[in-house]
């Protein structure tokens, strides 16, 4: 609340410090700015009341579900020497917006919005009723009470002889023929309820020069969240015993941005400078917890250490940008921006990773026009990138030994387009586009061995390619036919081969087509539609010397239509299907004799969407509105290996190892990925204009999330509107 009053005192007292000068400058005669001038203002006041059941985030994702008053201001007002738009939308102190535009129509400009709502987040079970100790792995964990619903299950190990184990600091005791546990689950704040409060702040000034075609420009940016969202992280090494633990972590983090500039008309040329720094902090301290043996040398001890850090950073760049008039048969503009992005990590334990990224960009478009049929334009940016960070930080892990620091990888990424538009009638225009991107990477090698406790070499299995090549090409059309362009078709083809992706899921080749259409017979009914298909396939992607074939099928739909049957009465429907369909080879586990390799494992994505409405004009002064939705998600991941089993090592000592058998099985993959999700949602509101001036509205709203199988996120939420308004 204390944000939007704050912008309210801006404008009032710019509105009482700069309007008599402002206005003194005006060179309009007052009598022809009375008759022109005009206000208009509006007031609304209200209460929402809501209800929720369960976990009502889900359902409404991006909502307070607060009960509050409400209020509502509009205020336009145009005197001629300038005029002055101001909007407030007030809900609860979790959501609302205002914003004010001010123009004197001669020498400023003057844009002020703030924006707040909240975003509720999911907290994901892991309290499944066991405790254990503080510090270290728990040697002995007892239920403690009931496990929450849809906690996270423990994993259990074939039972051990105690008598194999000589290092308790680093192994779970077990009675002999007691299973062992292997990865456990605890959550140190199994009640809490997460979200964020965001809140976007702007203002922007422009001012021209009295007496020169010239600007100034100056604009600030806010974006702060508040709030608390779950933490969750391994705090032990799963050589041993794998646990996962969470709890609640405060979030405030503030990024501000300034821009500064100045623009000019030079002859042809239009002339523009512009300066941004950008800074974001994290207000709130670096979680600290205790670690296990996260590959330490043994004898090790458990200690302290910071993560999950979110470190603060800064950007600075300058740009300058040239362009000619926009308007002619040949049309060019061109900028170049220097910049510097800086990573400002405060870890202490470990020794932060220090980077810095300077980098600069290149643009330049040109468009000609011969003739009335033909547009032909060329587009060209550049990309350079210049990482650099530390190569090397004290190992806090064994005293004395440095841990390599694998090089940032420095990129120049160049980008040609040239398209073509010709018109062979007013009704059609085809189109054609052909472009190329050529990526050059440097620093993209493998750093040399380390010792880290046991010597070890970072596999050069991660390297990138040192260069790569898109290219694309775009065929595509626009079209109008019968009166008055009733009947509207458009639609492109496009293909794109990449010749070495750099990613697993990078794609060698690329098809998609895209088809659209509107069709407008008469005020009675009207129809759009579109459909997008993409196919991709990446053969060319290894890991471990396994060759890793992937092939992506997606289709999305949508459809739009409406009917008037009467003035007053019209009924609108929209449906949309999205599917997603991909058959990737899987490799599990990177140790020769531990690996697992599936072919052709699917995955499948489907998610069908309808909106249904009504709007009823009841009488000359009541208005209706019925609206609803139902929305289907289902996904699924279904690997198919064969059981294998290992002799899984459990180390006593360097020296000390007893192996024993341990599975690997997909029978239970299929299940714990499966997503079955309905979404249903009911709006009704009504609008009742007494008279020229007051206005009357309610509206309710029911939403509703349900995960199939799954009660953990099932929740709703409901809310009624009541407000009355009053315009002059």
């Amino acid at each position: 609340m204390n944000g939007y009053r704050t912008w309210i005192s801006v404008v009032v007292g710019m509105l009482v410090i700069g309007g008599p000068a402002t206005l003194a400058l005006a060179e309009t005669a007052e009598s022809e700015l009375i008759d022109k001038a005009t206000t208009e203002a509006s007031v609304s006041i209200g209460y929402r009341g809501t209800s929720s059941d369960d976990n009502a985030g889900r359902a409404r994702e991006y909502d307070s579900l607060e009960s509050s008053p409400l209020f509502k201001a509009k205020l336009f007002t145009d005197v001629g020497k300038y005029h002055l738009d101001l909007g407030i939308d007030y809900l609860n102190d979790e959501d609302y917006a205002a914003e004010v535009h001010l123009d004197t129509k001669a020498l400023l400009r003057l844009n002020l919005s703030t924006q707040r709502f909240f975003h509720n987040l999911d907290h994901i079970p892991y309290d499944n009723g066991y405790r254990g100790g503080e510090s270290g792995p728990p040697l002995i964990r007892t239920p403690t009470g009931t496990s929450a619903p849809g906690s996270r299950p423990d994993a259990l190990f074939p039972s051990v002889p105690t008598t194999s184990y000589t290092s308790p600091d680093f192994l779970i005791r077990a009675d002999t023929m007691n299973p062992a546990f292997n990865a456990y689950y605890s959550d140190r704040n199994p009640g809490d309820e997460y979200g964020l409060r965001l809140d976007m702040s702007e203002a922007k000034l422009k001012l021209k020069f009295p007496n020169y075609p010239a600007h100034a420009t100056l604009a600030y940016w806010r974006y702060e969240k508040e709030g608390e969202k779950q933490l969750r992280f391994v705090d032990e090494s799963c050589a041993t015993a794998c646990h996962m633990q969470s709890k609640s972590r405060a979030i405030d983090r503030v990024t501000e941005e300034v821009r500064a500039g100045v623009d000019a008309h030079v002859g042809f040329i239009d002339v523009a400078l512009e300066g941004l720094l950008r800074t974001f902090r994290d207000r709130e301290p670096i979680p600290v917890d205790d670690f296990g043996a996260h590959d330490l040398a043994w004898g090790q001890t458990y200690n302290d250490h910071q993560h999950d850090e979110d470190p603060d950073s800064k950007l600075r760049e300058l740009t300058l940008k040239l362009n000619t008039a926009p308007s002619g048969g040949l049309v060019g503009s061109a900028s170049f921006t220097l910049g510097e992005r800086e990573n400002r990590s405060d870890l202490s334990s470990p020794n932060p990773v220090e980077a810095t990224t300077d980098y600069y960009k290149t643009a330049a478009d040109v468009t000609y026009t011969p003739t009335e049929q033909w547009t032909v334009n060329f587009r060209y940016r550049l990309l350079d990138l210049d990482a650099d960070n530390t190569n090397a930080f004290d190992d806090y892990y064994a005293a004395g030994s440095d841990l390599q620091v694998r090089q940032a990888i420095d990129i120049t990424r160049a980008w040609y387009e040239a398209s073509a538009n010709y018109r062979p009638t007013r009704s059609l225009t085809l189109k054609a586009e052909l472009s190329r991107q050529d990526i050059d990477r440097s620093n993209t090698g493998t750093p040399a061995t380390v010792q880290n406790g046991f010597a070890r070499t970072i596999t050069d299995t991660w390297e990138l390619p040192d260069e790569e090549i898109i290219t694309r090409l775009k065929l595509g059309f626009n079209s109008r036919h019968l009166e008055k362009s009733a009947l509207k078709l458009n639609g492109w083809v496009a293909y794109q081969e990449n010749d070495d992706p750099a990613y697993g899921t990078s794609f060698a080749e690329s098809l998609e087509l895209f088809v659209a259409t509107s069709y407008n017979p008469s005020p009675f009914w009207g129809l759009l539609a579109s459909a997008n298909l993409l196919s991709q396939e990446n053969n060319d992607h290894e890991l471990y010397d396994v060759s890793l074939d992937e092939e992506k099928q997606q289709q999305n739909v949508s459809l739009h239509t409406w009917v008037n049957p009467r003035d007053g009465l019209s009924f609108d429907l929209n449906y949309g299907f999205f599917r997603t369909a991909i058959d990737q080879d899987q490799l599990y586990g990177t140790t020769a004799g531990y690996m697992v390799t599936d072919d052709d494992v699917g995955y499948r994505q489907t998610v069908h969407s309808v909106t249904a409405g009504m709007t009823w004009q009841a009488l000359k002064n009541l208005s209706c509105r019925l609206e609803g939705y139902l929305i289907r998600s289902k996904a699924d991941w279904d690997p198919d290996f064969d059981t294998e089993t290992f002799a899984y090592p459990q180390y006593a000592s360097p020296t000390d190892i007893y192996y024993f058998p341990a599975e690997a099985s997909s029978s239970d993959l299929r299940e714990i990925s499966e997503l079955d999700v309905r979404q249903n949602g009911l709006r009704a509101r009504a609008d009742w204009r007494f008279d020229e001036n007051w206005t009357g509205s309610a509206e309710a709203t029911y939403d509703k999330y349900d995960e199939v199988g799954d009660d953990s996120y099932d929740g709703s939420a409901q809310t009624c509107l009541i407000s009355f308004s009053r315009s002059w």
